[in-house]
């Protein structure tokens, strides 16, 4: 199993079999032949569908050289097969054949159903029927990854997703972003961390800071050829530590979307040390994590409201840094995010920090950690919607520390 990418649909199940015969026999001579005669079936695998996806498969089995009928019936004529008509025959060239069912984004603010009939040349049937949940509008990203916060549709933010080799996976996600231009920063990156992903090619001397292809660059930091005006880094929000895994995935970490003005005494000592305690909490089941700059409420006195780019464009200082922080308590169950129904299986926390001056500091303790309820309130965004709603609340609700390794 993937442990880094693999996220199962949650649905129902229905199968209707239908039985031709169990087998036949050829005798010749004193040997009887068994010839096996599969049994006419038809399934759907997948009845309970997102309201944003656009097909559904209808799986059969029937004995080679069998006809079939296939009809899809809904209200409106939204469903179809391939020729775009509501029904489709055809003869099995194998044992085994996918037909597909198609259909658009369900927008119109109610679940909708469709009936689908296979019939068989022997007058064998099967009925079934699978439901098209609505469409949200207002969430940017599908909650497959269990890494997003709720990614709604809010002002001016723009989110994107950047992909990269990984091992033998040249289109791996690496991480997601949601860039606020008025800052001229993300507000958050989340991004899944495996230990897959701090090792390998990956070179940061061979990385350049510059602008993130997929972001109008009039609205970013012009930062590649310095940094901040005053004393203030270019502070990765994923580090370029966490991407070894191939110079383009490390490569991505040095756009302007992942970067945000960082005092250089906390982004380098205290920020830092952060940074290292979520590296080592990475798990075989993959640690999921969100990093983010908060522009809210009243600044440090050692740090300024705002400062500027390298072409004196106005950048917003952040007054807080955090990092949610979700994966299993055992770390090798082999379970995806939402297939977890035990809270205790679960474990989550949030680093907060005030943006400062800190000094030598590189003392990660107690004080900076708190629930990830906790940060939900303070933030206004919602972190980890995967878990399952039963244990959502006391997921997120509890910390320990020291589970995390911080005393």
């Amino acid at each position: 199993m993937n442990n880094i990418d693999r996220v199962v649909s949650g649905a129902m199940r229905a199968f209707v079999t239908v039985v031709a015969s169990c087998a036949a026999f050829v005798v010749s001579g004193c040997d009887e032949i068994k010839v096996e005669v599969v049994e006419n079936s038809a399934s759907i695998p997948v009845t309970d569908i997102k309201g944003s996806t656009t097909n559904c498969a209808v799986v059969l089995k029937a004995q080679q050289g069998t006809t079939y009928t296939a009809t899809v019936k809904s209200e409106g004529d939204w469903a179809y097969f391939s020729n775009k008509e509501q029904s489709v025959s055809d003869t099995m060239a194998t044992t085994d054949k996918v037909i597909y069912i198609y259909f658009s984004k369900n927008t119109s603010g109610v679940e909708r159903s469709a009936d689908v009939e296979v019939k068989f040349g022997d007058g064998k049937s099967f009925r079934g029927s699978f439901t098209q949940q609505s469409y949200d509008k207002t969430i940017a990203f599908e909650r497959a990854w269990a890494e997003l916060p709720v990614c709604r549709i809010d002002g001016n933010y723009v989110y994107n997703t950047h992909y990269g080799q990984l091992g033998i996976n040249f289109n791996a996600r690496n991480y997601t972003f949601c860039f606020d231009p008025s800052n001229r920063a993300s507000l958050w990156v989340a991004y899944p961390l495996h230990r897959t992903h701090t090792s390998g090619s990956g070179d940061r001397d061979n990385s350049s800071f510059g602008y993130d292809p997929t972001v109008s660059t009039s609205s970013q930091a012009n930062l590649g050829i310095g940094s901040y005006r005053g004393w203030y880094d270019r502070g990765h929000q994923i580090p370029a530590a966490d991407r070894k895994c191939s110079q383009q995935m490390m490569d991505q970490t040095f756009y302007s979307t992942n970067m945000t003005p960082q005092q250089a005494n906390f982004n380098q000592k205290l920020w830092a040390t952060a940074e290292a305690k979520v590296r080592n909490n990475t798990c075989a089941d993959t640690l999921y994590v969100v990093t983010g700059a908060y522009f809210g409420g009243a600044h440090h006195s050692s740090i300024d409201s705002e400062t500027t780019d390298r072409s004196n464009n106005v950048c917003p200082t952040p007054t807080h840094y955090y990092k949610a922080l979700l994966r299993t308590s055992k770390g090798n169950t082999g379970m995806t995010i939402d297939e977890v129904k035990d809270a205790s299986e679960l474990r989550a926390i949030a680093f907060w920090f005030e943006h400062a001056n800190t000094g030598e500091n590189t003392s990660l303790t107690q004080s900076h950690c708190i629930s990830v309820s906790e940060l939900e309130e303070f933030v206004g965004f919602e972190f980890f919607p995967m878990i399952d709603d039963s244990i959502e609340e006391e997921v997120k609700g509890n910390y320990t520390p020291s589970l995390w390794g911080i005393n």
